[in-house]
């Protein structure tokens, strides 16, 4: 209790004085400046009516809960996925695995060991009991592989399955903002399915310089997945780009009874082109259709091929269905090279190859974008790339120059069967892009 309060209540207990009204307002105002809240209480308490109140307390012991032993020894399920630098210990310490003799097990069993090579991203699963020991414990591979390890009353037992999958479908729609990679980057589009986009629409939009900001595009695919992780994906389903302009769309379709299919737009015409542009991946023109000093022979020389740079055991793929006509390890100036005939009057070449696809020969048949072999420096040349030459009726031409038709549209006899599906197809693009123009204004 403050002092100024405890003089104020001892002169009341100690002096018969007569208070009145005004003794208590100035007391009342002195007091108040020191503590309202405080002076308030105590006013009330010394001034005011005095009651009794009887204050009791008592304690009472609550027993402590006592859970079900089929709850405390219940086993536990941890689930962590591996970081770029992981180790085996500090997985296994994430999912709170104490375990010496699981240790022991992982480093003697020809199979478990394999958990010694983690990769990033992939998921690690262990149950244990409420003292660490291990009892299952499940980790997919960058194969699809699923490694189970499982104890048993003689010790641990270990496994490798093929992971079973369900197959999911995706829908993904964006705006381009700076650059296409950069979009479906941040739209998590895996780089398989962006490798896929841009094959389908190759022959219309250049990737690098025909897209700009604003543009749009949705996508369906199929995701495979196990235990809620996407391990792969599979083909495009439906795709779409749309600018100001124009809007492009594709859609996978396999006619009834065939085990093949293909894009088409929505009216039926194909888009697989009937020749890709490009036999290497990430390559350049080095030399084109064009006279040039021969950097060997040392004279000018028509250069009657395209010269793509890449290095050495670069794949080298078909550029379109066909037939191998000639495959030859000579020492001419062309070195190991495959020629292949397609349909009607077209054929390709590809030299200077370092080795060839296990099983080709003469004879083989060989699918668009198949490997055939891989970049080299045989033959008559300086350093490894691939020299691809375009041939029609057997004399070489410019293959950049010419106006190669796409494949045969939706034959007749399907367009019963495709049109429903491609009318589905497009509502549902539709949608998407309806979707991305709202979010995106």
């Amino acid at each position: 209790m403050p002092r100024i309060i405890q003089d104020f209540v001892k002169r009341i207990s100690n002096h018969s004085v007569s208070i009145t009204p005004q003794f208590i307002h100035r007391s009342w105002l002195i007091i108040l400046i020191p503590s309202c809240i405080t002076l308030t209480a105590y006013g009330v308490a010394e001034l005011g009516p005095k009651e009794k109140i009887a204050i009791s307390t008592r304690t009472e012991a609550i027993a402590t809960p006592i859970l079900p032993s089929s709850i405390t020894d219940s086993p536990i399920w941890h689930e962590d996925v591996i970081r770029a630098g992981d180790t085996l210990s500090a997985a296994l310490n994430r999912l709170n695995v104490d375990d010496a003799q699981a240790s022991q097990f992982i480093r003697n069993d020809p199979i478990a060991k394999a958990l010694f090579e983690l990769h990033p991203s992939r998921s690690l699963r262990a149950k244990t009991d409420r003292e660490g020991k291990l009892l299952e414990l499940y980790y997919l591979n960058n194969k699809n592989q699923e490694l189970s390890i499982k104890r048993q009353d003689t010790g641990f037992i270990a496994s490798m399955n093929d992971a079973t999958t369900q197959l999911h479908t995706v829908v993904k729609s964006g705006t381009i903002t700076s650059s296409f990679y950069a979009s479906t980057d941040q739209l998590d589009i895996p780089d398989d399915i962006t490798k896929q986009l841009i094959e389908i629409f190759s022959g219309q939009i250049d990737f690098h310089r025909g897209l700009k900001v604003g543009d749009r595009f949705s996508l369906v695919y199929e995701s495979f997945t196990h235990d809620g992780l996407e391990i792969k994906t599979g083909k495009i389903l439906a795709a779409e780009f749309s600018d100001q302009h124009k809007t492009l769309q594709a859609m996978w379709y396999t006619p009834p009874g065939s085990k093949e299919g293909a894009y088409y737009t929505p009216d039926g015409k194909s888009l697989k082109q009937s020749f890709l542009k490009n036999p290497v991946e990430f390559s350049r023109i080095s030399s084109g259709f064009q006279m040039r000093f021969h950097p060997v022979l040392k004279s000018w020389k028509q250069h009657k091929g395209i010269d793509f740079a890449a290095s050495t055991g670069t794949k080298i793929m078909s550029t379109a269905d066909g037939v191998i006509s000639k495959i030859t390890q000579d020492n001419s100036g062309y070195g190991k090279h495959i020629e292949i005939n397609h349909a009607g009057k077209y054929s390709t070449l590809y030299a200077h190859m370092s080795a060839f696809s296990p099983g080709l020969k003469t004879g083989s048949k060989v699918k668009q974008g198949e490997v055939i072999g891989l970049v080299g420096a045989t033959g008559r040349v300086t350093g490894p790339h691939l020299h691809y030459e375009f041939k029609i009726n057997g004399q070489q031409v410019n293959p950049v120059a010419l106006q190669l038709p796409t494949a045969q549209p939706i034959e007749s006899r399907y367009l019963a069967h495709f049109q429903p599906i491609a009318a589905q197809t497009k509502n549902q693009l539709a949608f998407l892009q309806r979707i991305e123009q709202a979010r995106a204004e």
